[in-house]
């Protein structure tokens, strides 16, 4: 007596007619945080980082860092401008850097979620894709470690030492991001019109990037100039 089998699956069919995840698809089910970066990058950070600087600093203040976020009237007229300080100072960012401080609201952006490595690491490659768009190389910003030999204090023996070596200058059309957990300070004027200094922990974002557009002399300043050429922005790093 024989007893009937399905027949086995050809390279044709198929248990499912879905069409495999788009790559996006895939990087947000592997990283569910993903579409949350990004929309932080869409709406805080890009508006921000100014095409004329060779130098941008986005200071981000998670929403539960208190001490740098200022406490509206009414809870009803908490937004982004609401929680700054009248007045307030930036301590320790030059101006040439372009900072600029961006506090986050609600529930998603606390501290705990964004001083995640994997958090970091993603805002890190979304800012350096966006930058590859715009036909920048991305520079490494690794410190090296390098053995230095020093003079020998004893007759017949040398002292090794290790050495950091910051990272390369960067050259015409290349880019580099750096982001992390860092203290940031604000000077502030309280209510009896003192000075405070107030620190917290905070995402610094900083994104350099070096274009040299050739343009004649007489178009721009002298100080734009330097060997010859002009610099479209306002310093090489």
């Amino acid at each position: 007596m024989s007893s009937s089998k399905s027949p086995l699956p050809t390279l044709t069919q198929s248990s499912t007619d879905a069409p495999p995840p788009s790559y996006s698809e895939s990087l947000n089910a592997e990283n569910p945080f993903t579409s949350h970066v990004s929309t932080v990058v869409d709406l805080h950070i890009s508006p921000h980082l100014a095409v004329n600087h060779a130098t941008n600093t986005i200071i981000l203040i998670p929403s539960n860092i208190s001490t740098l976020i200022a406490s509206p009237a009414s809870p009803l007229e908490k937004n982004l401008s609401s929680c700054a300080f009248p007045g307030e100072t930036l301590v320790g960012f030059p101006s040439s850097h372009n900072p600029t401080v961006i506090r986050l609201l609600g529930p998603d952006n606390r501290l705990e979620f964004w001083q995640r490595a994997a958090v970091l690491r993603e805002l890190s490659c979304q800012l350096c894709e966006r930058l590859r768009a715009q036909g920048f190389n991305i520079a490494s910003n690794l410190r090296e470690t390098r053995l230095s030999q020093t003079p020998a204090r004893i007759s017949g023996s040398r002292d090794v030492d290790w050495k950091t070596v910051e990272p390369r200058a960067l050259t015409d059309g290349e880019a580099r991001v750096n982001v992390e957990k860092k203290e940031v300070c604000l000077r502030i004027e309280n209510d009896m019109g003192l000075y405070e200094t107030r620190t917290g922990r905070a995402i610094v974002v900083k994104e350099l990037r070096v274009r040299i557009v050739p343009k004649t002399y007489q178009d721009f300043p002298q100080d734009s100039w330097q060997d010859g050429r002009y610099l479209k922005l306002d310093e090489c790093v």
